[in-house]
């Protein structure tokens, strides 16, 4: 475990959070295990916050080369707003605001995830009335809000009637081929460089229902498609930790179907890991090291500035 020495001063981490994450997982075990390496961690609740805004920040510069980190868990406009103010007042961050909006929109995501010719589903933009209109989609189809979150507002429709007449409350939708397959979907977590693979039962049953609760499933083997896959997401979308939902084609390879910023990690299997103490170490380890400061050597005094005695 890489605790810190004696005589350091232990770097602080805030966890900004929304509230509906406070219980969960993460930052739960996050959480606990930069306390045992003597990091002081703060949970700041996101819709708790009141804090001015209209006066120039002031930087802490930091002790002993490391720097205050926050860590944001969450994706709403309210913690948002307040990972802004902390990247204003030049505060490190995990994950910048520009980087969570990224993935939290679906349309950006599915073209820069087509851009990078990574594989996706056939994915269509539009209000489903004037979708129904073109000739080249395929059946069924999974709706998707654009700017999605915990797998709310899916909507599976099996042809073009239906789409044609679907209620949609939106002025648009995100229209991606729906793979039945055998239920389960297989997710890709990753933090830093470690990654690692866990096949769960998906949010939409094959007939198109969704379940309320999805299991956390189990972990599979990494294959290396999925190593590259994991390399390619992070080096597109800039982020530490997050999580790559896939579906398997019918060659059995993954097509990625979204991107998700810090996920609970749910269902990895901890004892089978040889390299680390256990996901929520490895969660630390990323953490810490995004603290630790380049050590700058301070510019000499010129001579002719010297003090003289």
């Amino acid at each position: 475990m890489d605790t810190i020495r004696s005589g350091q001063f232990p770097p602080s981490v805030t966890l900004l959070v929304e509230r509906r994450y406070l219980g969960q997982a993460q930052p739960l075990g996050l959480a606990r295990a930069l306390a045992a390496r003597g990091v002081h961690v703060e949970t700041v609740t996101a819709e708790d916050v009141a804090a001015t805004v209209s006066h120039r920040p002031q930087r802490v510069a930091p002790r002993d080369g490391r720097a205050a980190v926050v860590v944001p868990r969450g994706r709403s406009a309210a913690l948002l707003a307040a990972l802004r103010m902390r990247e204003a007042a030049s505060q490190r961050v995990l994950h910048s605001a520009s980087m969570i909006e990224s993935v939290v929109d679906k349309v950006g995501v599915a073209s820069r995830l087509a851009r990078a010719g990574i594989a996706t589903p056939r994915t269509w933009l539009g209000h489903p009335a004037r979708l129904a209109q073109r000739s080249d989609l395929t059946f069924p189809l999974m709706l998707k809000p654009i700017h999605g979150d915990n797998a709310h507002g899916l909507l599976v429709v099996e042809n073009r009637a239906q789409l044609r007449s679907v209620p949609w409350a939106e002025q648009v939708a995100l229209a991606q081929e729906f793979r039945r397959g055998d239920g389960h979907d297989l997710k890709v977590y990753v933090a830093g460089n470690d990654a690692w693979a866990v096949r769960r039962p998906s949010p939409v049953d094959p007939d198109g229902r969704r379940r309320e609760e999805t299991p956390a499933g189990h972990a599979v083997a990494l294959t290396p498609a999925l190593r590259e896959l994991s390399d390619r997401c992070r080096a597109l979308f800039g982020l530490s930790l997050f999580g790559i939902d896939c579906v398997l084609d019918e060659r059995n390879r993954p097509l990625v179907v979204d991107v998700n910023e810090f996920p609970n990690y749910r269902g990895i299997d901890v004892g089978a890991r040889v390299d680390a103490d256990g996901v929520d170490d490895v969660l630390a380890q990323v953490v810490m090291g995004v603290g630790v400061s380049p050590r700058v050597p301070r510019p000499a005094t010129p001579a002719s500035v010297r003090r003289t005695s």
